[in-house]
């Protein structure tokens, strides 16, 4: 007879086997299988060819999580486009995860609402990078792009999944670049620009070759040294005239004073001859009236001398009138 096999043996195998499961679980998958990883989507506008499902997801190179989805249309309940988005983008779920932004060094507070919406604002963008120029796999990196516009796919608040700004590629930007580049050079007439600078060259040469112009040059090369020796013939008239009205000058001034004093004199003469007058006599009348253009003489003479000292050169050209008062 065959010998029976014990439940007790049967049950202590099948709970060791089970034991060992979770183990392999826990120990393999580092206890992923519990984790649940904060999720968030990201809309490229270029290929993501070489993109994987657990593809990483770095921020600066450190890696906090992974690709969970790829997909061509984002569910309702996920995400809404806005209505004037026309091309085709690519929706790909990553999943950020705590527990590893923790075991980083980081505090996970851009994970929460208030968190996400600062660090956005400081410029949080997502591009494609590539993992291995060998293999071609792609993976997501994460880092503040403040300089790169802050494109947004979807209608905020209108879905489960929090949208994370993309920018494309570093091969994406240097192709858009050229192309713009070939675009504006279409707009450019070359015919025309051709023929203007033919044109302007052949104006050139014939102003060159003018006979008209190299008789001006001529005419002008003769008239500049007759300029410079008018000016020097000016200039030493100016100085033989300052040096003739010096004297001028002083013997003026020397006249005036004698002038003076004779005015003075006289005045004198008639304060004395006033004082025996009646002063309500026509004769005294005169008399003020002539003193009164004494003083006036005598002050005009004054005047006359000390602005011919100050202004020598007034007697050639004459008192310097201002342009408002002529």
């Amino acid at each position: 007879m065959s010998k029976r096999i014990s439940r007790t043996a049967i049950g202590i195998f099948v709970v060791g086997a089970f034991a060992l499961v979770i183990a392999a679980v826990v120990v393999v998958g580092s206890g992923s299988l519990f984790k649940k990883p904060i999720r968030f989507v990201c809309m490229f506008q270029g290929n993501v060819n070489g993109l994987r499902v657990g593809a990483p997801v770095k921020f600066k190179g450190v890696q906090i999580g992974a690709v969970e989805e790829i997909k061509l249309v984002l569910n309702p309940s996920e995400g809404q486009l806005k209505p004037g988005i026309k091309d085709m983008r690519i929706p790909v779920i990553i999943g950020i995860d705590r527990d590893m932004l923790m075991t980083r060094g980081a505090t996970g507070q851009g994970l929460s609402q208030p968190g996400f919406e600062e660090i956005v604002a400081r410029g949080l963008k997502a591009q494609l990078d590539t993992e291995s120029l060998l293999t071609g796999l792609l993976f997501i990196d994460l880092d503040l792009r403040p300089n790169a516009p802050l494109t947004l796919s979807l209608v905020p608040g209108k879905g489960s999944l929090r949208e994370i700004p993309t920018v494309p590629t570093d091969l994406e930007q240097l192709q858009k670049q050229a192309t713009d580049a070939l675009a504006k050079l279409d707009r450019i007439d070359l015919n025309n620009m051709v023929a203007s600078i033919t044109h302007a060259a052949n104006s050139l040469n014939q102003l060159t070759g003018s006979s008209d112009l190299k008789a001006t040059l001529a005419s002008l090369k003769e008239a500049v040294p007759n300029l410079n020796r008018t000016v020097t013939s000016l200039r030493t008239a100016l100085e033989s005239a300052n040096q003739q009205i010096a004297p001028l000058v002083v013997s003026l001034k020397k006249s005036s004073e004698e002038a003076n004093a004779t005015m003075k004199d006289t005045r004198e003469a008639l304060l004395e001859v006033k004082s025996n007058l009646d002063p309500d006599s026509p004769l005294s009348v005169n008399l003020n009236i002539a003193l009164d253009q004494l003083t006036d003489t005598s002050r005009s003479i004054e005047n006359l001398t000390d602005y011919l000292q100050r202004n020598p050169a007034a007697l050639v050209r004459g008192k310097y009138v201002p342009e408002k008062d002529r």
